[in-house]
């Protein structure tokens, strides 16, 4: 038995790992398909951070897969639609929530009909607009599927909300799970990987324990109405600056977000120390 004590990462991981478990767990994933997932991780991992093109021999020494699933891995082809999906209809609410020929008088989205006409422009210039390479009625279909836009007896269509929310357990939302976890482990990574002295991306949280149920929901309700507010401020900018720099030749990319935990599952520790 080793007693070499185990990195700090090491110590982590299983802690890291919990959360995703628990949505493997609701979905059927097994350790089989979990297994596969993160050797093609390792292996995207150790490509990524190569100077050059890294040998399938080298790639297996480094990250302990045998060679011959390296060179299977390298071989498989990527297919997500649905993520594809995902990214065409947040791009599509973000340009009726905060642009100005898509709002109304009070500065809401407007009630658009499918094409433009006398009455202004339609659902079918937003997606052209937006700069969507799908078709709208693709869009619409999986927006109507997420209720997230209400068609109305007469072919109105009603943006019900800001933000892509899907909901159900589909595919989109399994899209937008990825997406959005992604992004911020990405971030807390390049933090912990960070040279000394070098720019770290911010990255910042409030913790507070031993509060009743009562401060939680207030500052569940106070957190989630000004987090609301600063996304919107910010994705109007940054539609308008999109705006501007089309035409030209970028590949920035800029991504914000913001959660929030209103309550706290036990630890394994603190129901060992029930159980005791």
């Amino acid at each position: 038995m080793s007693t070499e004590a185990k990195s700090p990462l090491e110590t982590a991981l299983t802690a890291l790992l919990v959360p995703l478990a628990q949505a493997m767990v609701a979905h059927g994933v097994t350790i089989g398909t979990a297994t596969e997932a993160l050797k093609l991780a390792l292996l995207t991992a150790a490509d990524q951070t190569s100077d050059g093109k890294l040998s399938d021999s080298r790639a297996s020494l480094l990250t302990g897969i045998h060679r011959k699933d390296v060179k299977r891995l390298r071989n498989l082809k990527e297919d997500a639609p649905a993520k594809r999906n995902c990214s065409a209809a947040a791009l599509v609410i973000s340009y009726w929530a905060t642009a100005p020929e898509y709002q109304d008088s009070d500065g809401e989205p407007r009630i658009l009909g499918r094409k433009g006409g006398e009455t202004g422009v339609g659902f079918d210039d937003l997606v052209r607009r937006a700069r969507v390479d799908m078709a709208p009625g693709t869009v619409l279909e999986t927006l109507i599927e997420q209720n997230i836009v209400e068609q109305g007896e007469a072919g109105d269509l009603r943006l019900l909300s800001h933000a892509f929310l899907p909901s159900g357990g589909g595919a989109e939302q399994v899209a937008a799970y990825e997406a959005t976890l992604s992004a911020h482990l990405t971030v807390a990574t390049q933090n912990l990987l960070a040279e000394p002295g070098a720019l770290r991306h911010f990255d910042r949280a409030v913790r507070y324990s031993h509060l009743s149920a009562e401060s939680v929901d207030a500052l569940n309700r106070f957190s989630s109405d000004r987090a609301q507010v600063l996304l919107q401020e910010i994705n109007a900018l940054a539609r308008d600056m999109q705006d501007g720099d089309h035409g030209s030749d970028h590949d920035g990319r800029f991504v914000i977000g913001t959660y929030i935990l209103p309550s706290l599952l036990k630890t394994r520790d603190e129901h060992r120390e029930e159980d005791e």
